[in-house]
């Protein structure tokens, strides 16, 4: 009986080193560096650019001081650094590279980004005007509109505008993710926005999809590249509904993804998410992003 009860005992004692292992080495995987911009001045109106027609991609116009030529940074939500991609770059007086990073100073309309230490992936090329991602560290501690309704952006607001004072939700931006919580068929679910998933509503797993499309709705399949994987995305149509307070958004598609890797599956399950809302679900609305209040707003 001792036996059984020392056995028993070790399996807990090893789940629960599991478990915690497992915990803090998400946690520090996934847990990014401290944010390296500087950040001065509101932005003004900036007009959005659609890379495809399914828009896929937003844009985001950047200037170089005594560079008349116009270059574009792909916005990503889902992103936690602002970096270059190393090809196009190389001929862009306005950045200069050192060793793995990047020193520069450049516009967003009159917001002026610099850093010395940019990060620099091997994207892009080498003749494209996209350059780089700007990511959620332009967000963080900051006032932010993205409006898809009038086509613009406003980044580093310096005060709440009045539209959204009555509709404001609380989020977390835990690991600079934006993570909000809404009710989808009377259940509150936790959603990450990443506008590095422009063209879809909601991308989920494939248990949810099956769940949340309409069923006689036509497939539509599509294959990606994805550093390092192909993926192939699945959607379909849905007759649902995502309420955030007093809004409510309609759910018209939802999509899952084949090809993902392991790590990004188990980030999904370890952080409790029902999915990722892309632009797509919110092309009809203007969202205020408030990462140093916490607060999100839908228009």
């Amino acid at each position: 009986m001792k036996a059984i009860t020392r056995i028993l005992s070790g399996i807990l004692i090893i789940t629960v080193i599991l478990f915690l292992g497992g915990y803090f080495y998400f946690n520090q995987k996934f847990t990014p560096e401290k944010n390296y911009l500087t950040v001065k001045n509101e932005s003004g109106k900036i007009p959005m650019k659609w890379q495809e027609k399914d828009k896929s991609a937003l844009l985001v116009p950047v200037s170089f001081s005594g560079d008349t030529a116009i270059y574009y940074l792909q916005f990503d939500t889902g992103a936690v650094y602002t970096e270059f991609y190393h090809l196009p770059i190389k001929q862009i007086k306005g950045i200069m590279v050192h060793d793995n990073h990047a020193s520069s100073t450049f516009y967003i309309g009159k917001t002026k980004i610099s850093s010395d230490k940019f990060k620099i992936s091997e994207m892009g090329k080498e003749s494209g005007k996209i350059i780089g991602t700007l990511g959620a560290d332009i967000l963080e501690d900051r006032k932010s509109i993205i409006n898809f309704k009038e086509n613009f952006i406003i980044f580093n607001l310096s005060e709440e505008p009045a539209e959204f004072q009555n509709s404001l939700i609380d989020f977390t931006f835990k690991k600079r993710k934006i993570i909000i919580r809404g009710i989808l068929r009377g259940k509150e679910e936790k959603f990450l926005y990443d506008s590095g998933t422009s063209a879809y509503e909601l991308l989920t797993n494939k248990e949810q999809w099956t769940d949340l499309k309409s069923p006689q709705s036509k497939i539509i399949i599509e294959k990606a590249q994805s550093r390092p994987n192909i993926l192939t995305s699945y959607t379909a149509k849905s007759n649902n509904a995502i309420r955030f307070k007093n809004k409510e958004i309609p759910l018209t598609e939802v999509t899952y993804v084949e090809g993902f890797s392991q790590t990004q599956y188990m980030l999904m399950k370890f952080s409790g998410m029902t999915g990722m809302l892309g632009n797509k679900i919110f092309l009809q609305n203007c969202i205020y992003i408030d990462c140093y209040h916490k607060k999100f707003g839908i228009h």
